[in-house]
């Protein structure tokens, strides 16, 4: 206890209320210190609160294996850097930011704009990606920016095992120079589909100005009501066969007047692929038990995203069918229903929504009404396996992580995955037996580049 002295008294020393001075002194300091500290922290912070949000929501959004595509969209967009965010969601090699990087392509570099060897490997490559989506949205900016390189890439789509490639490279080739078009599209009047047939004959019809007796109409595919297949009308085959004897005798005659010009694909478009690893899932089949993916490393896998109610995708069941059985030993099929996935309306396989379902009965009700709504979807599923013969693994994917991965809310989607893991196909809608078998063969070969 400090003395204080009486009034008119000397203190005998000044040291005790000295002493209190610095010992007050001495505790406010630290308590300064770090009051200082935090202001400057709150200083830095607020001075970087930009690029912190940035990379928060960048890092967010590429450690989500399956991100809406809007999200990518508006990391993208919003990030201080837009071009190293582009190229980061490209090089993560997620199938849904790929998709999305390529679609914003345009809106980080703008036409007109010269490109940075990074830009122009990444544009170049997606010309000729394993997804079919990526590859469309390519050729797109490529024509749009009247890339030197469209005129080589275009022409490679007319070599590739999917008719659907196939058909995307003549969309773009009429578009091209008349030489260029024309001697790429000589060799498609031998293509085993009478489709490409008919899109060939328009582009020489285009160039040459002649009329080759064939319209697109002719060969198109419908609807068979009754098998719910796509299927060309009677005589279609001949009449595209026809009409392609008639451009063949054209050509005899005036292939002198049109000097071939030669293009070849930049190396760079091929050294700049990279494989896109597939990654790891579980998901459950019908009894219950879980099947991974890293199961069959050392195989192709084929994934098909489908339901019971869509129509292409029961339509591809056969083709699916036989190829599981003709190449059991190096192919697995993995069926991956998503009828228990609610569509934009909040329904789930075409039954109304659990939310719906449930009323207001609390939690437990919920949970009992969402079960029975997956036992619906379970017994759909296996009702339709049986009916179909299905011959390969039927999995459940109940919350679209697997499909939201693979982007597989279009249907039917397809991946197909080599030995190794990497993704060397992926494309939305029906394909035959003959193009499946093409691209099994093409996947079983280890992967060189080009």
């Amino acid at each position: 206890m400090m003395n204080v002295p009486e009034p008119g008294e000397k203190p005998a020393s000044g040291a005790g209320f000295r002493g209190g001075i610095r010992r007050d002194a001495a505790h406010r300091r630290p308590r300064l210190i770090w009051m200082i500290l935090g202001v400057g922290i709150l200083v830095v912070a607020w001075a970087f609160r930009e690029p912190l949000r940035d990379r928060i929501r960048q890092s967010a959004t590429l450690s989500n294996d399956s991100p809406p595509p809007e999200v990518v969209a508006d990391m993208i967009e919003q990030a201080a850097d837009p071009v190293a965010a582009l190229h980061a969601a490209w090089n993560l090699g997620g199938i849904v930011h790929r998709q999305v990087a390529i679609r914003s392509f345009s809106r980080v570099y703008p036409t007109g704009e010269p490109l940075s060897e990074d830009a122009e490997a990444f544009l170049l490559s997606a010309a000729l990606d394993s997804d079919l989506n990526v590859r469309e949205a390519a050729l797109g900016v490529l024509k749009e920016r009247n890339h030197p390189a469209r005129s080589a890439l275009v022409i490679e789509q007319l070599r590739d095992a999917d008719l659907q490639v196939r058909l995307l490279g003549l969309k773009h080739l009429k578009d091209l120079e008349g030489n260029e078009a024309i001697w790429a599209a000589v060799p498609m009047l031998e293509d085993p589909d009478p489709l490409i047939v008919t899109m060939a004959l328009k582009v020489l019809e285009k160039w040459s100005g002649e009329n080759f007796g064939v319209r697109i109409k002719d060969t198109t595919s419908v609807l068979n009501p009754e098998t719910g297949l796509k299927e060309y009308r009677a005589g279609s085959d001949e009449v595209a066969r026809a009409g392609a004897a008639r451009a063949g005798e054209w050509w005899g005659r005036h292939r002198d007047e049109f000097p071939e010009v030669r293009v070849d694909v930049p190396s760079l478009a091929y050294q700049a692929r990279r494989p896109v690893a597939a990654g790891d899932f579980e998901l459950p089949m019908l009894d219950g038990r879980v099947v991974r993916l890293s199961d069959f490393r050392g195989r192709v896998v084929l994934i098909n995203f489908w339901t019971t109610w869509c129509t292409a995708c029961v339509s591809e069941i056969p083709a699916l069918i036989s190829l599981q059985a003709q190449h059991r030993d190096r192919l697995v099929i993995l069926g991956v229903s998503l009828d228990y996935v609610p569509d934009q309306h909040g329904h789930i396989g075409r039954h109304a929504a659990v939310e719906e379902q449930s009323g207001d009965h609390g939690a437990q009700d919920d949970h009992e009404t969402g079960a029975a709504a997956l036992g619906r979807v379970r017994v759909k599923v296996a009702r339709t396996v049986k009916a179909r013969g299905i011959n390969y693994p039927i999995l459940l994917d109940e919350h679209n992580e697997v499909g939201g991965r693979f982007n597989g809310g279009e249907l039917p989607t397809t991946v197909i995955i080599d030995a190794e893991g990497f993704v060397r196909r992926r494309f939305v809608g029906a394909r035959s037996l003959a193009v499946f078998e093409a691209m099994v063969r093409e996947a079983s070969v280890p992967h060189a580049g080009r």
